[in-house]
């Protein structure tokens, strides 16, 4: 039984609704793991696409919540690429000067993250969740996959997959680069949602031979920002209606991966993936809206439980997964 004591967070962070903020909404982590394992590429990937969101998309600045390992303290928490010196992390991820790290990238603040950004959106609102780092299994054979965060803290699959099931959102959309990430698909997959990871279940994702950056997320963030690191073009737009789609960017990221891994994709109804941009999510623009969790969700093992006892139990909500394992979560 796993216990995850939420603290009041958010409140001084500015996220809140507001109107012109737009429908997109995103929460990018990058755990690190520990000081020896949190590579520099985790960074610039991370860096990356949140310049892409910011600079290429306009998402406000309130609308992203950013875990970067050890959060802004000054600790040296990040292997420098040469593999010869260690730095703290820098705060600022697009050069104006600021700092864009909102959290540590710890178990617990990262479920709070989910938990208190889930009771905020709506249902015409839409979810990004990216995540980067090292990434563990436990049975290859049943892809019972993991998260490594920092402290060498991890997150499970199926932990994963509850938090995500608080959301009553128009979508939810998740990129995962870390190793064996493609076991996270069939927690995690439910009507109204994409997912998208580098690898399946039973592989470890591989870094760029060229670059300080990890192979397949590189591509995915180059295809949907239009242009690399450099900015020179990238054009994925496959159909040509002027926008990138979830089902573009990863068909460009596949075909531009050079390395042993089999990225994996899922979107549920098929359309979405195909319609999902973006713009139209921060503009509430999707053809697919408000979708309506079942009861019978055909791929999902967890379900929730204890709903009355909840009340009168410091309003706890207890998690049941078929085969008898029950996990809590107090709220």
């Amino acid at each position: 039984m796993i216990c995850l004591i939420l603290l009041p967070l958010m409140a001084a962070s500015g996220y809140a609704q507001e109107t012109g903020a737009g429908h997109l909404y995103a929460i990018l982590v990058n755990g690190g793991r520990n000081r020896l394992t949190n590579h520099e590429r985790y960074w610039n990937d991370l860096a990356f696409l949140y310049r892409t969101l910011r600079q290429t998309y306009r998402v406000p600045k309130r609308n992203i919540i950013v875990l970067m390992s050890d959060g802004d303290m000054l600790y040296e928490d990040m292997l420098r690429a040469n593999e010869r010196e260690f730095i703290s992390s820098p705060v600022d991820l697009d050069g104006d000067g600021q700092s864009d790290v909102n959290y540590p990238a710890t178990t617990e603040i990262l479920s709070n993250v989910l938990i208190n950004m889930s009771r905020r959106l709506g249902e015409d609102d839409h979810l990004f969740l990216y995540i980067i780092d090292h990434g563990g299994t436990d049975d290859e054979d049943s892809e019972n996959s993991f998260i490594w965060l920092w402290n060498d803290e991890r997150m499970d699959d199926y932990t994963l997959a509850v938090l995500l099931d608080f959301f009553r959102v128009a979508s939810i959309n998740v990129l995962m680069g870390q190793c064996y990430s493609g076991g996270f698909v069939a927690d995690l997959m439910r009507e109204g949602r994409i997912i998208a990871t580098a690898c399946s279940g039973k592989e470890q994702s591989l870094n760029c031979p060229d670059r300080p950056y990890d192979e397949f997320v590189y591509h995915w963030t180059c295809a949907v920002n239009g242009a690399d690191e450099y900015g020179r073009p990238v054009n994925a737009d496959t159909n040509g209606d002027g926008e990138v789609s979830m089902q573009e960017a990863f068909q460009h990221a596949q075909k531009y991966d050079r390395m042993r891994e089999t990225p994996q994709y899922a979107s549920w109804p098929e359309q979405l993936g195909e319609q999902w941009t973006v713009s139209r999510a921060l503009a509430g623009l999707m053809g697919v809206h408000n979708v309506e969790m079942t009861e019978q969700e055909p791929i999902a093992i967890w379900t929730l439980s204890g709903q009355q006892r909840s009340q009168a139990d410091g309003h706890a909500i207890y998690i049941q997964r078929q085969g008898g394992k029950t996990r809590k979560i107090v709220r």
